[in-house]
């Protein structure tokens, strides 16, 4: 695949020739995701947050006293193998996924053990997808049928009065992982042009969350340098991350029909998203095409308000989330 776009990157440059003078043109940096017939590439992917629900941020008193904030934790860790089944480097390449390993942790608000997450029904799991040079995911529609498959895994086996109940789940994490793992790639405006040291460009993903509703984050990359080891050239990109108010779209719900959620959220509606903020760090190996590492870390603080209001408290919701990618091997 890289041997066809640096033809054509050569090609563009030439031709531009014509017009201006090689010498006057800014260094760039060719950034292009590849793979290699036969060669497996794997990730770990490890998706964490730390949530605290207070019921009562304006200081106001339910049931007589103070309320206090409310803290949970989550955490799932996949282990997911790629590999070519179709290799073209003149267009789409189809890959296959198989998740090899998913555990989720949870400390929840009550004793109570929930019951098995959804998310590690992937284990064993494949899927395919078709992926450009650039690094663009360009057909989603297998990645969505499993989702939706694992949705349906994420309810109480027995209906009750309340009807359908939702299970706390981390089947979000595993969509926002896949769909955006090489986005720092596949955002950049003109891949051929390339990137050249201390150029931005930015990218509109959705994020994980507790609660199944979309929202979304504008994401800002910045190719910060390029270090040269012994295993190849190596691109540093910075990223940082602010609330994005815009419609989400593509958003893959895992879930159909109506439902109730199982636990403090269930009580919970109308959130509003009041600002998220954070930064990130990645590793991407220029001469092999291949995303090293990867550091996300961002707080997100929303609002909230009761399935039946409770005078003048407003529930807030703030969320730590940590995101970490790791190359374990090709």
């Amino acid at each position: 695949m890289r041997t066809i776009i640096s033809l054509t990157c050569t090609g563009i440059v030439v031709f531009a020739l014509v017009g201006c003078r090689q010498s006057e043109m800014t260094p760039t940096e060719l950034l292009a995701v590849d793979f290699n017939a036969g060669t497996v590439v794997r990730y770990k992917l490890v998706s964490a947050r730390d949530i605290e629900v207070n019921l009562d941020s304006t200081g106001s008193t339910l049931k007589g006293g103070r309320s206090k904030p409310q803290e949970m934790s989550e955490k799932v860790v996949f282990v997911i193998a790629y590999k070519p089944v179709v290799l073209d480097p003149y267009g789409l390449s189809t890959i296959e996924g198989r998740c090899e390993s998913a555990k989720v942790t949870r400390t929840a608000l009550v004793s109570k053990p929930s019951a098995r997450d959804a998310a590690e029904s992937l284990v064993g799991q494949t899927f395919t997808f078709q992926i450009s040079p650039a690094g663009r995911i360009k057909d989603y529609s297998d990645l969505k049928a499993l989702i939706r498959r694992l949705g349906d895994k994420a309810f109480a086996s027995t209906t009750g009065r309340q009807g359908r109940i939702k299970n706390p789940d981390m089947i979000s994490d595993f969509s926002a992982l896949q769909w955006h793992l090489w986005d720092s790639i596949a955002s950049i405006e003109d891949a051929v042009a390339g990137v050249a040291i201390g150029q931005s460009w930015k990218a509109k993903q959705f994020i994980p969350l507790p609660m199944p509703i979309p929202a979304a984050r504008e994401t800002t990359y910045t190719l910060a340098e390029v270090q040269k080891t012994d295993s190849g050239r190596k691109a540093v990109i910075t990223s940082s991350y602010k609330l994005d108010d815009s419609r989400v779209k593509n958003w893959p719900s895992p879930y159909t029909g109506s439902f109730n959620m199982k636990g403090i959220f269930g009580f919970l509606r109308n959130f509003k998203f009041r600002s998220l903020e954070g930064t990130g760090r990645q590793i991407f190996n220029i001469d092999s095409g291949t995303l090293q590492s990867e550091e996300q870390q961002y707080k997100v603080h929303i609002d909230a308000g009761f399935m039946m209001p409770l005078g003048d408290t407003v529930p807030t919701v703030t969320i730590d989330q940590k995101i970490s990618i790791e190359l374990l091997g090709q």
